[in-house]
């Protein structure tokens, strides 16, 4: 019906017309599925309603007819209603979204169409009202499914990026100071698997807590993604910022208390970055940058990004990148150090040590590409790769008549939950020939701190039962004790270099050598001297009671192709004989 001027109004109309139409639109009402109402424009009481609206709203026919068109509408939204309805014209011919009120007071969201109508001479409103409460309910929960992170309620990487990237924006027109924090809880994967999801799930909702309470005047606070926490505030200058990492730093240093009452401590690794001209994402990253260079120290602090975190993060992933084509590219290679006995004046072992020659790079320092390995899951691919390899090669010596050194192979805490790790020792040694008596697994010390769970304890239990040997590496600095060691399935210690530097000089590092000896072997266990590298250290190990020793006196690590000479050199310096003697 056309709404301008040449519209005729119902008075204009035959009385035959108006009744027909009258007729007509009662006909449309009954037969419609949907709710249809009829209200006069001038009173908005309603004219007719159909019974779709009387079933779908709860209200009587009679009741109907003793409303306005408002009684239907919440309270904050009459207002808009009469605006529209005094427009009349156009405004009432289309459609929109509005929520109207049940009888029992349920709110519900509707789209509705309405068209100007003649209702028995009188100007009225036909309206058509779709029910999508259900639809509106959905879209919510997929945006929220897309925006925000279950476990927590907190925004997501998705989310956190875009308000980033608006409160980058809104300092540009400013002088205001952004700042972004990424926050990494540490031990996670362990805990689940030691504790179960429970505990894990305590720790985070914990770790929301308390950021929470820290987070008066931030502009989001995020989950993304496992342990990862973040945050972005705006502040007239650095020092807030600062200040507010600090103070989330000291929060999750705090226990956290898990299901059944056992405490259980975090260390939260804290990295901060601030706008300096690049993008929502790049400052997100540098936080994340800063923040796994404060894991690699330990955690329970903040680093802030500057240019040189950022050149480190950008040569790590290149580096990542480049180690997850090295095996298929052939350019990882073992090297072998001998490990003496110092009663039988002869080999008895060869550590196993990873060496990455990048093709077109200097070579990669293991102590480069370790730590990137172990912090993704190429640590395990990588492992699989040295225990094949190790083991072939030790196989060889036998066959070589190199003797029956055991060969000795680095194991990661990641590693001790890869679930066919028995199976892979087990599938080399078969594949080989070597009884897995000649073969020891080493773990740090800290690894076997940060592996506090019955699954690894299980796995290490297992490697035992079929003959394989158990090492601590680098005992003395994973903060664990002699007596924390003796519930572990440990065979033999292996004593950090630190304590045997200074032990033909300090007295302090001697005494502490002579105890760790004495109580291993009160343990039933073999104590070998790390970092041996000249001839007063030796003597002194020996004099000591350490059944074996390795160092750079002894031989460097070679090749496979060189053991054998380096097998005659080490030899030859345990017996007293000339050798290398610095490294």
């Amino acid at each position: 019906m056309p709404d301008d001027g040449s519209r005729r109004s119902p008075k204009q109309m035959p009385a035959g017309a108006r009744h027909d139409l009258a007729g007509t639109f009662a006909l449309l009402l009954a037969g419609s599925p949907l709710p249809m109402w009829v209200f006069d424009v001038e009173t908005l009481r309603f004219l007719d309603v159909n019974e779709a609206a009387v079933v779908d709203y709860g209200y009587t026919r009679d009741e109907y007819l003793a409303m306005t068109i408002e009684q239907v509408q919440p309270e904050h939204e009459r207002a808009a209603l009469r605006e529209r309805v005094a427009g009349r014209g156009s405004v009432l011919q289309r459609s929109g979204s509005w929520r109207h009120r049940r009888s029992d007071g349920v709110l519900l969201d509707v789209e509705v169409s309405s068209h100007l109508i003649d209702w028995d001479g009188r100007l009225a409103a036909l309206v058509v009202a779709h029910d999508v409460t259900s639809y509106r309910r959905l879209e919510a929960e997929l945006s929220r499914r897309v925006l925000y992170d279950e476990g927590t309620g907190l925004a997501n990487t998705t989310l956190f990026t875009e308000r980033t990237a608006t409160a980058l924006a809104r300092a540009a027109r400013g002088r205001a100071q952004v700042g972004v924090v990424v926050i990494g809880l540490d031990g996670l994967e362990m805990l689940a698997a030691s504790a179960g999801d429970e505990a894990v799930d305590a720790v985070v909702r914990t770790t929301t807590e308390r950021l929470r309470a820290c987070c008066g005047a931030v502009e989001m606070l995020a989950r993304l993604g496992g342990g990862r926490f973040a945050l972005v505030c705006e502040s007239s200058d650095e020092h807030a910022i600062l200040a507010l990492a600090a103070s989330v730093t000291a929060a999750l240093a705090r226990p956290f208390t898990l299901p059944g009452g056992r405490e259980h401590s975090s260390t939260a690794a804290v990295g901060v970055a601030l706008a300096d001209g690049g993008d929502a994402s790049s400052l997100v990253r540098d936080a994340s940058s800063a923040m796994r260079h404060a894991a690699e120290r330990g955690g329970g602090h903040f680093i802030v990004s500057n240019s040189e975190l950022r050149r480190h993060a950008l040569e790590a992933f290149e580096i990542e990148q480049a180690l997850g084509q090295a095996i298929r590219l052939g350019e990882l290679y073992l090297c072998y150090q001998p490990l003496v006995d110092l009663e039988a004046l002869d080999v008895v072992g060869c550590e196993a040590l990873l060496r990455w020659d990048r093709a077109g790079h200097r070579s990669v320092g293991p102590d480069r590409f370790i730590p990137l390995a172990e912090r993704s899951s190429l640590i395990v691919e990588l492992g699989a790769w040295v225990i094949e390899h190790a083991i072939a090669e030790a196989a060889s010596w036998r066959r070589e008549a190199h003797g029956n050194a055991r060969v000795g192979v680095n194991l990661s805490a990641r590693q001790l939950h890869d679930v066919h790790l028995v199976e892979r020792f087990a599938s080399a040694c078969a594949a080989s020939e070597l009884p897995a008596t000649s073969v020891c697994v080493e773990l740090t010390e800290s690894a076997f701190v940060a592996t506090d769970d019955y699954d690894a304890y299980r796995v290490l239990a297992a490697l035992r039962e079929t003959g394989v040997e158990v090492a601590i590496d680098d005992f003395g600095t994973g903060y664990s004790s002699l007596a924390y060691v003796k519930h572990l399935p440990v065979d033999v210690v292996k004593i950090d270099r630190g304590f045997i530097a200074g032990l033909d000089v300090d007295r302090a590092d001697r005494l502490l050598v002579e105890a760790m000896i004495h109580v291993a072997h009160g343990l039933g266990m073999r104590v070998v001297a790390e970092g041996v590298e000249t001839r007063s250290q030796l003597e002194v190990v020996h004099e000591l009671g350490c059944d074996a020793a390795q160092g750079y006196l002894l031989s460097r690590p070679v090749r496979g192709e060189d053991l054998a000479s380096a097998v005659t050199t080490a030899r030859q310096a345990v017996a007293g004989h000339d050798g290398p003697e610095t490294a």
